[in-house]
């Protein structure tokens, strides 16, 4: 009976817990019946043609509304089963000498199965013609006007109607209170996801607002740390860094720049600014690279651990990788309040065809609870007094850009331990190599040291801080301050071999110069350089273009133009 009665492909929920109602009322229906037919033949003062004709007339009725529940009619259905249970009910009043108990309590369920079924408005329809059918019996009754009962009153016919009535009224309701339930469930339900919306909502005005206000202040912070980096670097080319005093004092210059330009990433990440460009990266390479200026950043009380054996390639951005590193040590740190050690592992895996790279961080250190656990990726939320709580939202936020995934595993007291993974590149470019203070730039080819360079930058401080570097370099530079300048030394000197420009800048930017110079002259090469943006993809689609992030180095600057020289020479 149940597959028979199964759910006829619904595609309505309403009509799908009326189908629920029915199949459960029409199920019990008829094992009532037999139940009543059984108890009606054991009366020996009932009539056996008419109890078997009264009970085959009600399975037929029966039978045919599971009919229609098989065809997916409902209402249909419904509309039958009330109807003719009142119209039984109705009979029986005439033929069995008046509304006795029993005959009123069937009247209700036929009320009750119609409101439930069909609506509220038919319900009450049928309430007012029962009342007016009960008002006609009562008055024929009154006057002796009603057929000859066909039998007396019997206790057992009583018995076996209440009885029936009672158990159908319990399965009604039932299962309208399942109905109520389901629906007040999905109503709980549909105003927490509003709820969520709501707060994802909020969060995100939020998180804009932080963005719009961390660019501004990254931009010029940035600038600033050039400046910092600049002076650090020439101090320690020019020999005054070789005395064990003024080494100890750029070491720890080196390492302010460092924390201060791992903050500002952190906020630029938080507030959804975008990374540099992702390109083929050998993750190992990278943390090894970093391992070399980690230790200062660490303090001397915690021993650093490497164990990355075999190139992992992963399609990411440098600068995004080394903040996710950075982060998890720092965090790391904070969890050995005496000291320890920690370990950072870098691992290419196969798992079920597909292949990933591990980025493992590991600690001995106090260890989170469970609740801790659950909020550590929130962005603000720290354990710490002096905390930001952007450190491991940020990883979070880049780990997710890169399309991999992170999981944290720890206990209180046991340490902690966090393992990402990143969909592995099959092949690569050559090794991104991370330092800022440990390499000096590489040796240029002696005709490139010759060309002749536009800087374009609006920040003094910057400009002249760069201009040292390209001088040092052995280029020869035109510094400007803003866009409309540089176009005007371009038409007035005809020998530049590359333009180097901040991309926000008052009037025409950085990104609308580089687009200006790709229609005039397509074969000039233009590095880009900023603290708060990245280039659109059309430009980082060029072979003659390159991005450099701020806070700039002499090393990653002289790298990208060595590469778009070369890169310019080989197409000329």
């Amino acid at each position: 009976m149940l597959s028979w009665l199964s759910i006829p492909g619904l595609p309505d929920e309403e009509d799908a817990r009326r189908f629920r109602l029915l199949s459960r009322m029409l199920i019990a229906m008829i094992g009532l019946a037999f139940v009543g037919l059984g108890t009606s033949l054991l009366e020996p003062r009932n009539d056996v043609k008419v109890t078997l004709l009264f009970y085959g007339i009600v399975l037929c009725c029966l039978l045919a509304v599971g009919v229609f529940l098989r065809r997916g009619r409902v209402l249909a259905a419904g509309w039958v089963l009330s109807i003719f249970f009142w119209l039984l009910v109705a009979i029986v009043t005439v033929l069995f000498g008046g509304m006795q108990g029993q005959n009123a309590a069937c009247f209700t369920v036929c009320v009750l199965l119609l409101g439930s079924v069909v609506s509220g408005r038919a319900a009450v329809i049928m309430a007012v013609v029962t009342s007016a059918w009960c008002v006609l019996i009562a008055m024929l009754e009154l006057r002796g006007l009603l057929p000859q009962s066909l039998g007396p009153y019997s206790p057992i016919n009583a018995w076996a109607a209440v009885t029936i009535t009672v158990l159908l009224t319990a399965v009604l309701l039932r299962s309208s209170l399942e109905s109520l339930q389901r629906m007040h469930a999905r109503a709980e339900q549909s105003a927490r996801e509003r709820d969520d919306a709501l707060r994802r909502s909020i969060h995100g005005q939020k998180m804009e607002l932080v963005g719009n206000l961390t660019s501004g202040i990254a931009h010029d912070f940035n600038n600033l740390l050039t400046v910092i980096c600049n002076v650090s670097e020439l101090l320690r080319t020019e020999g005054e860094g070789q005395r064990p005093a003024v080494a100890s004092l750029l070491d720890d210059l080196d390492e302010a720049t460092s924390r201060a330009t791992l903050m500002t990433g952190q906020l630029l990440s938080l507030g959804r600014a975008p990374v540099a460009g992702a390109e083929t990266v050998d993750l190992s390479q990278l943390v090894k690279g970093l391992a070399r200026m980690l230790p200062r950043l660490l303090g001397s009380s915690v021993r650093l651990q490497v164990n990355a054996p075999e190139p992992a390639m992963v399609q990411a951005s440098p600068a995004g990788l080394q903040q996710i590193v950075l982060n998890l040590a720092v965090n790391a740190k904070d969890a050995l309040p005496d000291g320890g050690v920690i370990t950072l592992g870098v691992q290419a895996h196969t798992d079920d065809g597909d292949a990933e790279v591990h980025l493992v961080a590991e600690d001995d250190g106090i260890g989170m609870d469970e609740e801790t656990q659950t909020r550590i990726f929130e962005p603000f939320f720290t354990t710490k007094a002096n905390g930001t709580g952007l450190g491991l939202a940020t990883v979070r936020e880049l780990v997710t850009r890169f399309g991999g995934t992170i999981a944290v595993t720890s206990k209180r007291g046991s340490g902690s331990r966090f393992e990402v993974r990143f969909p592995r590149q099959s092949a690569a470019a050559e090794p991104h190599r991370s330092t800022r203070h440990s390499e000096r730039p590489p040796a240029n080819e002696e005709s490139s040291r010759q060309r002749r360079l536009l800087l374009v930058e609006d920040d003094q401080l910057v400009r002249r801080s760069v201009t040292r570097w390209l001088l040092s370099d052995g280029f020869e530079v035109i510094a400007v301050a803003d866009g409309h300048e540089a176009l005007s030394v371009l038409k007035a000197a005809g020998d530049i071999a590359c333009v180097v420009s901040d991309i926000a800048m008052p009037g025409l930017d950085g990104e609308r110069l580089a687009a200006l110079l790709a229609e005039q002259q397509p074969d000039l090469p233009v590095v880009l350089v900023s603290g708060n943006r990245t280039p659109n993809a059309e430009f980082a689609a060029s072979s003659l273009r390159a991005f450099v992030p701020k806070p700039l180095s002499q090393v990653s600057l002289s790298r990208a133009l060595t590469r778009l020289l070369k890169g310019r020479a080989q197409d000329g």
